[in-house]
C-alpha cells in the first residue's frame, strides 16, 4: 500500500488546481512546495529500499515438518515440505515391511526439506492389531496409493509440488516396489534411491523406463550390501550412473548418519547427465567403487 502524501503537498495540489493558471504562487512558497515534494519522494524511495533490503536479508521461512494428513480412511501420509515456499521437486518414499513412514522417512527430513517435498504414504495394513504399517497389496495398488498420497500434499500446497525430475525412494520392500513402479511409468520417476534392497537392475531396462541414475544404500552388516555392490559395479560397467553408499555399523536399518547419506545420494542422482550425454565406463566404475 502506498503511503498517503503529506498534508502540505495535498493542500498545495488543491490550491494549484483551483487557480487553474490564473494565479501564481510566490517564489518562496513554490520553493517550499518543491522541497517538501523532494523530501517526500526521497523518504518514499528510502523506505522502499529498506523494505527491499529487509526482504533480501530475511526470506520467508516455514517449518519443514514432518507433518501428517489423512490419506484414505484411517491411513495417513507423512510428509516434509521445503523451508522456502514455491515450486520444488517431488521426492516420494515407500516404506518396508512393518516399517512405518515415520522411520523410513523420518530420519532424513533435513536432507529431504533441502531437496523438495517428501511424500510417504502408509501401507495398506498393519503388523498385528496395533503394530506399525506394512504392505500386503499388489505393487500396482501401492502405486495408486502413492499417487493418492501425492495428491493430498499437492492439494495442501497447490502449484508447489513439482513432478519434473521426481525422485522415488524406498526402503527394503518399498525399494523393490519402487523399481517396478518406475518401469510401469516410463519417464515419471527418472531418479531412484534404493535402501536395503538387492534389486536386480539392468541399464537397458532402466533407460527404457526413463531412469537416469540410481543410488543404492546398504547396511555394512546387513544381507543386502554384497548384492548391491555387485549391482552398482555392473551398472557402472554398462555406462549407467550408479553408486553405493555403505551405512557403517548398520544391519537392516539406518545408520546414525543417514540424513547425510541421503543428502549425498539425492545429490548424486540429480547430478546425472542428460540421457543423450555420454558417460564413460571408467567414470561410472569410479563412482560405483566409492
Amino acid at each position: 500500500m502506498k503511503a498517503a502524501p503529506p498534508l502540505f503537498a495535498v493542500a498545495m495540489a488543491v490550491a494549484v488546481l483551483a487557480c487553474a493558471g490564473a494565479c501564481r504562487a510566490p517564489e518562496s512558497a513554490k520553493a517550499g512546495a518543491d522541497a517538501s515534494a523532494d523530501a517526500s519522494a526521497s523518504a518514499h524511495a528510502t523506505a522502499s529500499m529498506d523494505a527491499s533490503t529487509r526482504a533480501d536479508a530475511a526470506p520467508v521461512e516455514r517449518a519443514h515438518g514432518p507433518f501428517e494428513a489423512v490419506m484414505a480412511g484411517t491411513r495417513k501420509v507423512y510428509y516434509v515440505i521445503p523451508n522456502q515456499p514455491g515450486k520444488a521437486r517431488l521426492i516420494a518414499n515407500l516404506h518396508g515391511v512393518c516399517n512405518p513412514p515415520g522411520y523410513a522417512c523420518g530420519y532424513w527430513v533435513n536432507a529431504a526439506s533441502k531437496a523438495g517435498f517428501l511424500v510417504c504414504p502408509e501401507g495398506n495394513t498393519r503388523c498385528g492389531a496395533n503394530g506399525p504399517p506394512t504392505w500386503t497389496e499388489p505393487v500396482a495398488t501401492m502405486d495408486a496409493d502413492l499417487e493418492r498420497a501425492i495428491a493430498v500434499v499437492d492439494a495442501d500446497y497447490p502449484g508447489e509440488v513439482g513432478r519434473e525430475g521426481a525422485v522415488l525412494t524406498g526402503f527394503s520392500l518399498g525399494a523393490y516396489a519402487a523399481v517396478q513402479i518406475a518401469r510401469s511409468h516410463p519417464g515419471r520417476w527418472p531418479y531412484l534411491v534404493l535402501n536395503e534392497a538387492d534389486v536386480a537392475l539392468d541399464a537397458a531396462q532402466l533407460r527404457a523406463a526413463g531412469v537416469r541414475a540410481v543410488a543404492l544404500l546398504a547396511g555394512e552388516n546387513g544381507s543386502q550390501v554384497a548384492g548391491e555392490r555387485r549391482t552398482a559395479e555392473r551398472l557402472a560397467k554398462q555406462g549407467f550412473p550408479a553408486r553405493l553408499w555403505v551405512m557403517k555399523g548398520a544391519g537392516h536399518h539406518y545408520s546414525a548418519d543417514i540424513d547425510t547419506l541421503m543428502a549425498e545420494a539425492i545429490a548424486f542422482v540429480l547430478a546425472a547427465p542428460a540421457p543423450d550425454a555420454h558417460v564413460t565406463n571408467d567414470a561410472g566404475a569410479a563412482d560405483a567403487a566409492r
